[in-house]
């Protein structure tokens, strides 16, 4: 009998080894939605997973040396692949309507230089931007190869399967009702609440836990050859992605971050607005990424109140230190809220990031002082 072996973190290995044995027992289904945290190594499972269903090991799978196990990580092999594109790009025309010696970039030539990204660091959490989504162009593309007839194991992945816009779920259920043989979906989404119903109704829904705290330590290590602060692991909540995407400004957004609270609680804001003009807040990725800091730590601030153990063991309690007295539970839910609405208005391009910031400083703890 073929054994089966998906390699993978060990507090995700319990979820592994259920999907090895379905495997081995011949009982695998035809659409799988791997469900999780961003960051934490759903696409990672989902090739771990499509490069077994393609191998062809005689003993063990997957053997890593077979055809099928090589196209499974082969950034060129896009038409194993479902990845969100920004409008231009899934409009490019497709390889074949090119005429030679055309210096135009395909649909493909888009799609696999996100592959490859994809590849290098599955745990990535920013490898697209915000306009990219899954057009029913996208879709159309992939299932019209259906209809050619294949012998061997067809798996395509379909990353951020939550990007999908209405028309392209539609056309998706429309496959998933009568899945072809030989053919594996594999879905990845942080938001399955943003999947049609009946698309979920039709996978296998599989929740990947966190990684641990050493895990994430490890791999990060790993990736980037640098170390984690414990502030830092709790920003990360189990992702490594996070830890990632975080890592670079991480000490210098929460140091404005604690500043920020401070400020706008005593009402000393020239300092405060100084400290913002000197950083580079102007941009609205940026700003959203600093106030993503902001609201953790007014959370753990919450935490704090609550009794419950700190996400930022070395910020959070400095602005415990530096006030004498602190308002009430609701003032800080009140500040989270804003927060948040201060997000949205930026990422919504309705007014200057640092215009957005200053105000939102003034009305932060505006009524609770």
């Amino acid at each position: 009998m073929i054994e089966y072996e998906l390699n993978g973190p060990p507090s995700q290995q319990r979820t592994r080894i259920r999907l090895a044995a379905s495997m081995k027992e011949n009982r695998f289904p035809q659409a799988v939605l791997i469900e999780g945290l961003p960051g934490i190594g759903k696409k990672a499972l989902a090739m771990e997973l499509a490069k077994a269903l393609s191998c062809t090991g005689a003993l063990q799978r997957p053997c890593g040396v077979c055809f099928g196990c090589k196209m499974s990580s082969d950034p060129g092999a896009v038409e194993n692949w479902v990845i969100p594109l920004e409008s231009k790009e899934a409009k490019a025309r497709k390889s074949s309507d090119v005429p030679e010696g055309s210096a135009a970039k395909t649909v493909e030539e888009f799609t696999q230089v996100y592959l490859k990204k994809i590849i290098e660091n599955p745990y990535s959490i920013d490898y697209l931007s915000a306009a990219s989504e899954i057009s029913i162009d996208i879709i159309r593309s992939f299932t019209g190869r259906f209809s050619l007839k294949n012998e061997t194991v067809r798996c395509v992945i379909i990353a951020e399967a939550d990007r999908m816009n209405e028309s392209a779920s539609n056309a998706l259920l429309k496959t998933l009702e009568e899945v072809p043989p030989n053919t594996y979906f594999i879905l990845t989404t942080s938001s399955k609440e943003h999947l049609l119903q009946t698309i979920r109704s039709r996978c296998l829904s599989i929740n990947l836990p966190p990684l641990s705290s050493k895990e994430v330590r490890e791999k990060v290590n790993e990736m980037a050859g640098v170390s984690v602060s414990d502030d830092l692991l709790g920003l990360a909540q189990g992702s490594v992605g996070r830890a990632l995407y975080y890592e670079p400004r991480a000490q210098e957004l929460q140091d404005l971050a604690l500043e920020f609270l401070i400020s706008s609680l005593s009402g000393d804001y020239s300092s405060l607005f100084f400290s913002m003009d000197k950083e580079d807040l102007k941009d609205p990725s940026t700003a959203n990424l600093f106030l993503e800091v902001l609201s953790f730590l007014i959370a753990d601030v919450i935490r704090g109140i609550s009794g419950v153990p700190l996400r930022l063991p070395e910020t959070t309690p400095k602005f415990n230190e530096a006030c004498a007295t602190l308002p009430d539970l609701e003032a800080f839910t009140f500040a989270l809220n804003t927060v948040q609405d201060t997000i949205y208005r930026i990422a919504g391009r309705r007014t200057s990031s640092i215009v957005s910031l200053q105000s939102l400083a003034i009305k932060l703890f505006d009524g609770f002082r």
